[in-house]
Parts: C-alpha cells; structure tokens; sequence
C-alpha cells in the first residue's frame, strides 16, 4: 500500500508555450490483483520572456547593460546569476530594476555567462532566462624591450637585433614601429604583426636611435609607455678596456699609467705629455701591456698625459690622465680664544694649499675630536654647543696629504660669567685691566697673540 506525488517541473521551452507538468502516482498492492493509475494534468505558466540577456560586444572600462523582463510583471521577483552563483551588487555592477547594469565593464570580473531568473512569489512559478556573455575589447599599453640579443650591454655592428612591443589587447592589435619620431615600413625592417615584433637582420650604426612602437584594434589606439634606445657599436672603433687615472706622487718617487684598449682587429696605443709622442728613453718607459712607467719625477714631468687608441679605419678615441708632484703649504701660527661659558662657539681651521687637497680634523691631547656631542667637528669646524669651564686648554688642527703633515694648536680659555675681564679695543695685542666691568655678552671673544 503506498503512493508518491511527483513535484512539478518548470520547463522554459523555446517556443511561445510554457506548460506545467504534474503526475500524481497510485500503486495498490497485487493480492490478488495489481491496479496502477497515472494522472497527467497539463498546466499553462502566467507568464514568459519578452526580454532576455543576449551576448554581445563589450569595451574594457565602457557601460553595459543585460535585460530581462516578462510578459506580466505583477509579483514577479528578478535574480542574476554569473557561472550560477548568484551576483552582488556592487558599485561598479549591481541590478537595476530588472536589468543588470555595468558602469564599468572589467575583461576579467566580467568574463564568464550571466542568466536571468524570474519568480512569481504568488503562484511560486520559476523561469530560468538563456545566457549570455560578453565578447570584451581591451587594449593595454606596454614597453619596448630587447628580445634579442639577450643582453643590451654592447651590441656590435652585424648582429642581429630583434625588438618586441609588449602592447596586447583583444581583438589582436595591428602594431606599427617608429625610430625616432619616423615610422618604419615592412619594405625596409622585419615586421612580424603577430608577435608583436621588429627584427634588424644585420644592424650598423645607423640603425642606433630611440624606438617606440604603436598599435590598435576595436578598442583604440595606445603607444608604448617605455621606449628602447639602442645603440650599436662599430667593433673597428677603439673601446676603453683600462682608463688611466690621475696621479700625485712624491718628488723622485715613480709613477704609472694603465690604459688598454679593444678592437676588431687590435688597435694600436700611442702616449703623449701634453702634444709630444712619448718613446722609450731614460726614465719613460713604454710597456707592452700599454701601461706608461716613469721614474724619479721631476717638475718637468708634471701635467697631462694622453693615452690614444687607433683603429683600422682611423677612428682614435683619447683617455687624459695628470700627473703631480706631491706638496703641502705652512699652516698660519698658533693663536689663542678667550670664550664666555656656556656659548655656542664654532671654529674653523684653514687648511694650507697642498696637492692632493690636505684632510683636515681636530685633536685634543693626542685624541681625535669626535664628530658628534658637545664638543664636536663639522668638516674643518670645531664646534662647542656650548662651552664649558672644562673645555680649556690646548686644541691642534691637523692636516695631512702625501706630501706630509702640519699642525697648528690653539689655546682656548673658557671663562665663566662670574669673571670681570676688560680689554682695550685701541690695542688688542696688549690687554690691560682698566676698571672692572661684569661681562654680560653671550658671545664675548678675546683674541691673545
């Protein structure tokens, strides 16, 4: 003994008749007879599509808008879904009324397929709409960059040089090269529109110069956000290997230059002082790794030294080095500040002339003045921030080059403001008490020789 009713089946067919479909289902146990009975009941739907989402073309970044709407639309309920979960609305996509709106249409939020579905909250009748998706146009901007050869370091004459614009976009874009500001034909470069690409078989110097390509589809027009400059070198031209530096020695002492060159075939060197050919003689020394040796400098080797490489094709390129001999100045005499206590006091030590410059630092008894606290050195300043009775006493200037070292100390007395002091400003090189008078300046100096 038993029966079962079916559910009812909504079905949306493509034709202007919807049905509704129910079977209610009887089976009686067969003792001694079987009965089975089947009731098939036919049922129109209320309502159907006049308006359905349908596939079509799309801009990246455009507005869009999918409709859905039905015949009768009292207590009808609309729901979109993408790939079948349901859709929230957002800011940028949300539903509007019945239809879902795009404000801004994304190439990958929005691609997938979309469907609308109705319900009657009365009759609780469902429809399910047919889907549909966008066909997205999209161009995005890119740069120029080498593919070939790997590295951009030095790319000789002769090599083979492809380029590749990394501007994509859908529908496949039709690219066009430029090379400085000229545009370039397939009759005289390589062009290959499918991979986006400019091949220079065998490039020369004049193919060097700035690229940029451009391209567009349905969707615009963009060019390259970062160009390429590329430069050919021509293999026969002299290319520095080694780059001699300038030098300052000791008189008598020895001096040398490095230089080398490289070049398709070897190119050859050549040294000058000034505008004379160097060759070897006594105490100028050409060696064979290129490399200038001079010994026991005197005055007259001092000044600019040339070292020139020449190619093939007589193309020269010319390196520049000096040459100095070694020399520091006298530093003026020891000298002595008197400073107000608790002042901010800042001296500064002039370095004597010397080649190399002198580097100049302070000391106090033997010890560095460090570069930072309260009494510290700025570059060639000594610095009291601020002074104390403490800080008295005797402080050297030192500077220093190869050529030697020189000095020059400084006595500073620091005075408190309880002290009574009084100079006569008509002859400073002889102090002398006139009457006392209390020292109210935060900045009082005494200068004693």
């Amino acid at each position: 003994n038993g029966s079962a009713v079916g559910s009812p089946i909504i079905k949306h067919l493509h034709c202007p008749v919807l049905i509704l479909l129910s079977f209610t289902f009887l089976y009686l146990s067969p003792s001694p007879f079987s009965f089975f009975f089947l009731v098939l009941s036919i049922q129109a739907i209320s309502f159907q599509f006049t308006k359905e989402p349908k596939s079509q073309d799309a801009l990246h970044g455009r507005s869009a808008m999918l409709r859905c709407e039905v015949s009768d639309p009292a207590n009808i309920t609309y729901i979109w879904f993408k790939d079948d979960s349901r859709l929230k609305n957002t800011e940028r996509r949300f539903q509007e009324g019945s239809n879902l709106k795009f404000i801004s249409v994304d190439r990958q939020l929005d691609a997938g397929n979309f469907s609308c579905r109705a319900s009657n909250s009365a009759t609780g009748e469902l429809l399910l709409s047919t889907t549909a998706s966008f066909n997205i146009k999209w161009l995005e901007s890119g740069g120029v960059t080498l593919k070939e050869p790997v590295s951009d370091g030095e790319i000789e004459s002769s090599t083979t040089v492809t380029l590749r614009c990394h501007i994509d976009g859908h529908p496949r874009p039709t690219c066009q090269w430029f090379k400085d500001g000229v545009k370039l034909t397939e009759s005289s470069h390589q062009i290959n529109n499918k991979e986006r690409t400019l091949t220079i078989q065998s490039a020369s110097l004049d193919d060097s110069g700035l690229y940029y390509c451009c391209a567009k589809n349905a969707a615009g027009h963009v060019c390259s956000n970062h160009n390429f400059t590329l430069t050919i070198i021509d293999s026969s031209i002299p290319r520095a290997v080694v780059t001699p530096e300038d030098q300052v020695v000791m008189r008598n002492d020895e001096a040398m230059f490095h230089c080398q060159f490289t070049a398709e075939p070897v190119p050859t060197l050549e040294w000058y002082h000034g505008n004379e050919l160097l060759i070897n003689k006594s105490r100028v020394f050409l060696l064979s790794n290129g490399s200038l040796l001079i010994t026991q400098v005197k005055p007259r080797n001092v000044g600019d030294y040339k070292c020139v490489g020449r190619g093939i094709t007589g193309s020269k390129v010319t390196l520049t080095a000096s040459l100095l001999i070694a020399e520091i100045g006298d530093m003026s005499p020891k000298m002595s500040k008197v400073f107000v206590a608790d002042t901010v006091q800042r001296v500064n030590c002039h370095p004597p002339r010397g080649k190399p410059e002198p580097e100049v630092w302070w000391e106090r008894e033997g010890q560095k003045v460090p570069e930072e606290g309260r009494v510290h050195q700025e570059g060639q300043d000594l610095v009291f921030s601020p002074t104390e009775e403490g800080d008295s006493g005797v402080y050297t200037c030192v500077a220093q080059n190869k050529a030697g070292r020189r000095i020059k100390n400084v006595t500073f007395t620091v005075a408190s403001n309880e002290q009574y002091f009084n100079v006569n400003v008509q002859n400073v090189n002889t102090p002398h008490i006139r009457r006392k008078k209390r020292c109210h300046s935060s900045n009082s100096q005494l200068w004693i020789h």
